[in-house]
């Protein structure tokens, strides 16, 4: 019996063509977007789960909003002991530090991560010594050992039998004894290491380098910890022997296993997409999914009344309501089937590129439980459906299931799901067209400096840049070079910060101290990068270290306008310190990602910062189009001449890029979700059409009898999906004006979104809807009535 379900239901997919293939393409779009948008979501959430009561682990932070909030999970060493000294629902804690090691490799020079753990992060986390004695790691003691993975093994010596073996850090120039080789906790992790070694030593509140990691107790309630820390907050972290008031008054504890998520962990210019972001492609894909259900649903469910003759025949014949659902259910598992094959395909064409916008590296993608998930999801759905239909046919009788069904809520049906394609295709075309228009508005607009055909570098350390300034200024492709003394603003940005709480024209002291960012400047360095000053001078080469030039938006946050704002000054938290002078107000430059709100910014001397100038960079000018020869230039001159040494290299438009990294894969990724959603509406319309025409076959034929034209025709199916477009729009685009605007407020520069890409959208839809359904309205307009009559 099941070969003869089969049967009919290949038939059916063979009569039904059409919609056939629309049915399976939808559900293997939706397919595909589920088990993508699954994948994703549960890689980035499943970062360092690996570790033995990963729930239970939180890393400590402080408010510290140096460099626009960037470090503010680096802790002091003595912070750890506090705690669990302090606190019994902490059962234990951690400490590490993390830096870069520099290592020549066939004349190139890697960066490859370094863990400097205490002794009790060895007890805790999950590291073991696969070779030789990792005890000089639990000594506790600073001396020239560190151990190595399998892998760094591998890629630098190309064996995993090192002990004993020297490898030298370039950057400081000293060498150490590989004593062991360690386990690796490879990529899928916040805090990745190629090499483990002992600690700088540093015990006290002061430095704040290290990582904090406290376990809980099971059970424990870390809102309730939360609040017990925060009110009473260390003294030792309200001040230092380096400032009289840190700032520091709250602490923070995020769930390791949730770090990506948590956008102050993860720097604003970091090349990883957002997590908030990933959550955006993966209701996108929702959507997807739920607009090619409803179109399955709603196809499947014009077929059921295409066949009511059929079901009613076999009925007469016997048939039950086991036999029914058998039949039906045989069709659409056929149906499902199938998009289960193509949407396997889809995911393995799509997953290079979903690899190349997501950034995920030496992942394992395994699809079966999220795909299962969803096949079975249908199945449910559309089993329960069938039951239901099957039953409500079983309860009527023979001349009603022949002659009715139900027309108006048909009608209702099949408009309510071309609406809610027809919204969901028009807001995801407004949010993609949207986002262009903001990204071109950022790219685009005058950012207070320019950036493009600027680069920066430097070589580290104790390398005469001098010399080096004169050999970038010898290269063809470059047309400005100016001395090293100073930092690339987009590149590096601010050296150091500072904390004010008072400034000319208050009374007392602010309770939150400001942080000021600080940036080496002179005149050539404004000119460089085309600044406006709006008042007063610039910062100079006879300038004072305490006479300074403030951005427009630093000078109205202290209630002056740019020309009140010429000798006012600003008050360091230790007032021992000789107060800024304002001598300058600059135009404000969004050297900071998009979304960041314009740090308070002091401009200083950088002629009275000597010591800075063994760091500094040379800035130059390149012609446009030139920057790729012009990289690949000057890193073989650094490879040939200083090989162990680190090279920056800096283009500042691609710095600039890389803070849009995330929104330029939303971008791409919803351009694709446009075009798939425009696929789903526009077939699924086609396909609801073309069964209206075959239900309206002698309602058309009659209206031609009495006198109606194809035009008349063509123009009654028209006002009817002109309705329905009209009806998709009021919906789509204010919900989808509403999500944008949401979207753009995030940046310190917005676009103004007009009329017209209102009206683009609804016209092009519109001749998409119309050049969809013309031609088959047209051809059974066409029809001879009196066939089709003799044929009803």
């Amino acid at each position: 019996m099941i070969v003869h379900y089969l049967k009919i239901a290949w038939r059916n997919l063979l009569k039904y063509r059409m919609q056939s293939v629309v049915s399976i393409l939808g559900l293997a779009v939706g397919l595909a977007c589920f088990a993508l948008s699954a994948f994703w979501i549960h890689y980035e959430m499943t970062y360092d789960t690996f570790h033995r009561d990963a729930d239970r682990l939180y890393l400590v932070g402080v408010n510290d909003d140096s460099f626009g909030g960037s470090s503010a999970s680096f802790t002091p060493y003595a912070l750890g002991r506090y705690l669990k000294e302090h606190y019994s629902e902490i059962e234990d804690y951690c400490l590490f530090e993390a830096e870069t090691f520099f290592v020549l490799k066939d004349n190139r020079m890697l960066e490859l991560p370094m863990l400097l753990p205490d002794t009790t992060a060895l007890r805790m986390l999950d590291i073991r010594a696969l070779e030789g004695d990792e005890s000089f790691l639990r000594a506790g003691t600073t001396d020239n050992r560190i151990a190595i993975t399998e892998k760094a093994a591998k890629q630098l010596f190309g064996t995993t039998d090192v002990i004993g073996q020297t490898v030298t850090n370039a950057n400081w120039n000293k060498e150490y004894t590989i004593g062991a080789v360690v386990s690796d906790w490879g990529v899928h992790t916040n805090f990745p290491y190629a090499f483990l070694g002992n600690g700088s030593g540093r015990t006290g509140w002061d430095d704040y380098t290290y990582r904090t990691l406290v376990k809980v107790k099971p059970g424990t309630d870390v809102s309730r910890l939360l609040e017990k820390m925060n009110a009473h907050f260390p003294e030792e972290l309200t001040k230092s022997r380096y400032q009289e008031n840190t700032g520091l008054t709250r602490f923070y504890l995020e769930p390791l296993t949730g770090l990506r998520a948590t956008e102050g962990f993860i720097l604003k210019n970091n090349q990883t997409v957002q997590f908030r972001y990933i959550t955006w492609f993966a209701a996108v894909g929702g959507l997807i999914i739920v607009c090619a259900f409803i179109n399955y649903l709603t196809i499947y469910i014009d077929r059921f009344r295409t066949r009511r003759r059929e079901m009613v025949l076999r009925q007469v014949c016997g048939a039950g309501l086991r036999s029914l659902v058998t039949l039906l259910c045989t069709d659409f598992l056929l149906t499902v089937l199938a998009a289960l094959v193509v949407g396997m395909v889809l995911v393995e064409l799509l997953m290079p590129i979903f690899l190349r916008y997501s950034l995920i590296q030496d992942a394992d993608f395994s699809n079966y439980r999220s795909i299962l998930f969803y096949i079975l999801s249908v199945s449910v759905v559309m089993m329960a459906i069938v039951v239901l239909w099957v039953w409500l046919f079983q309860k009527r009788s023979l001349h009603g299931n022949m002659h009715t069904g139900n027309a108006l809520s048909g009608i209702a049906w099949r408009k309510g799901s071309v609406i809610l394609q027809l919204t969901v295709c028009m807001a995801f075309i407004f949010c993609t067209v949207a986002m262009q228009l903001q990204l071109h508005h950022l790219r685009n607009v005058d950012t207070g400096m320019d950036y493009r055909g600027r680069a920066a570098v430097s070589i580290w350390m104790n390398v005469d840049m001098n010399v080096w300034a004169e050999k970038i200024k010898a290269l063809p492709m470059v047309t400005e070079v100016i001395r090293p003394a100073y930092w690339p603003l987009l590149g590096e940005g601010a050296y150091s910060s500072y904390l004010i709480d008072g400034y000319t024209g208050m009374e007392g002291r602010l309770e939150q101290p400001l942080t000021f960012d600080e940036v080496l400047a002179g005149e050539e360095f404004f000119r460089f990068y085309d600044m406006q000053l709006l008042s007063g001078e610039w910062v100079s080469a006879k300038s004072e270290y305490c006479q300074v030039n403030i951005m427009e938006s630093t000078a109205r946050r202290m209630g002056w306008n740019p020309e009140e704002a010429v000798g006012k000054q600003l008050f360091f938290v230790n007032r021992e310190q000789e107060p800024m002078t304002v001598i300058g107000v600059v135009k404000d430059c969004a050297y900071k990602s998009p979304t960041a709100e314009l740090p308070n910014t002091v401009f200083v001397n950088t002629d009275q910062m000597k010591w800075m100038h063994a760091r500094c960079f040379v800035l130059f000018k390149y012609r446009p189009g030139t920057w790729d020869e012009c990289r690949r230039r000057i890193e073989e001159m650094q490879r040939a001449e200083l090989p162990d040494r680190k090279l920056f290299l800096y283009s500042e438009e691609e710095r600039y890029n890389d803070y849009l990294k995330s929104e330029d894969a939303l971008s791409s990724l919803l351009g694709f979700s446009s075009l798939v959603c425009i696929f789903i509406s526009i077939f699924g319309i086609y396909s609801l059409v073309t069964l209206a025409c075959e239900r309206r076959r002698k309602e058309i034929a009659i209206r031609k009898v009495n006198g109606a034209t194809v035009r008349h025709i063509l123009t009654l199916f028209f006002r009817e999906y002109a309705l329905l477009l009209v009806v998709s729009s009021l919906v789509a685009f204010p919900a989808a004006w509403w999500v944008m605007r949401r979207w753009i407020e995030h940046y310190n520069r917005q676009v103004e979104i007009g009329f017209l890409p209102f009206l683009l959208i609804f016209v092009g839809v519109a001749l998409c809807v119309a050049a969809c359904i013309g031609h088959r309205i047209w051809k059974t307009a066409n029809e001879n009535p009196a066939e089709v009559i003799k044929s009803e």
